[in-house]
């Protein structure tokens, strides 16, 4: 430090009053610098705080003279308690879904910009906590949903989708697409395949991989290729896939499943027997052969196609109507007719 009016670097800092001054000219150099130790000062029987104290994520110091006073006697800024109640509950909701503490830090940084940003006015902060917590996961891959946390802290799915949509806007996110084979051994595991149960989950991840090959991944949600690739793989190995166990597990109808089944069905991949596919013999000669559009594209085709054989064909046009003898006539009520 050097003194602007001489040029002297020998200046007396002052760490209680906060400010340090030039000895060969006597000029004030700074003043009110913020200051990490901490003093007390007794007025009155009562212990007070010397000074202001700053926090790095506060908008104004925390003053000793306000009403509100905290442990300390100094009053703490909104701001800071909302991401000290943040952090809090993120702690919660992580330890619910057994998040470790990377997951907490990443969550937690997340909810600072968000509330920097104003983004929790208006909201509940239960909601913002839990879309930091689920684009940590997304980031970092983890199997975990939307509905889990829908679940862990009973909240429409639909509600917390529409905060986790908002936030990702506004803070321009990128997230990775969700890719279905994360969730194949955590769903397994809930189902009664046994001792077949590393085998059907490496055949589920052999069908998720010709599924993505053939664009059926595209658009899906993760849970009903899932059921359907989990489904396939048992039947391959011979276990007794309970279809009611099916539903129980997945959140998802029989009718989506049995659409996804349908759609692989299709591929070239069902041509082949369960030994070239558990090989991979010839899966790919058969979509060179055979590339295969998407599944959304194949049905617009077909309604399309519908569409213009309905209007292509000739209608035929309704005889004219036969005048009514009767258009003119009165009837009275009773009978009498006048």
């Amino acid at each position: 430090m050097q003194c602007p009016e001489c040029g002297s670097r020998e200046i007396e800092v002052n760490d209680a009053g906060g400010d340090s001054v030039c000895v060969a000219c006597g000029t004030v150099v700074e003043e009110n610098a913020i200051v990490s130790s901490i003093e007390f000062q007794e007025s009155g029987g009562a212990s007070s705080v010397v000074g202001q104290f700053v926090s790095a994520t506060a908008q104004k110091p925390y003053s000793s003279s306000t009403r509100t006073r905290g442990r300390y006697s100094y009053s703490r800024d909104s701001r800071d308690t909302t991401l000290a109640n943040g952090r809090k509950q993120i702690g919660q909701v992580a330890s619910a879904l057994r998040l470790s503490a990377h997951y907490t830090e990443g969550a937690h940084r997340l909810f600072t910009i968000a509330v920097q940003r104003n983004f929790v006015q208006g909201r509940k902060t239960m909601r913002v906590v839990a879309a930091c917590l689920y684009i940590v996961c997304r980031q970092e891959k983890s199997p975990h949903l939307l509905i889990d946390f829908s679940d862990a802290l009973q909240i429409n799915v639909f509600k917390l989708g529409a905060t986790f949509m908002k936030f990702k806007k506004l803070l321009n996110l990128k997230l990775p697409i969700v890719d279905p084979s994360l969730y194949i051994h955590r769903f397994a595991a809930k189902l009664s395949f046994g001792r077949k149960e590393n085998e059907v989950c490496v055949t589920a991840l052999r069908l998720l991989k010709t599924m993505k090959r053939n664009w059926i991944e595209v658009g899906r949600r993760p849970l009903g290729l899932c059921a359907a690739a989990l489904t396939m793989a048992g039947r391959v190995h011979d276990c007794d896939v309970d279809q009611e166990e099916v539903l129980k597990t997945f959140p998802v109808s029989h009718g989506t499943i049995q659409q996804r089944i349908r759609e692989f069905e299709a591929t070239p991949a069902a041509q082949l027997t369960i030994e070239q596919f558990e090989r991979g013999d010839g899966e790919q000669k058969l979509i060179e052969a055979a590339p295969m559009d998407p599944p959304a594209f194949i049905e617009a085709e077909r309604r399309r196609r519908l569409l213009a054989a309905a209007a292509a064909e000739p209608r035929l046009a309704l005889p004219p109507a036969e005048p009514d003898p009767n258009a003119g006539a009165i009837v009275a009520v009773d009978g009498d007719s006048n």
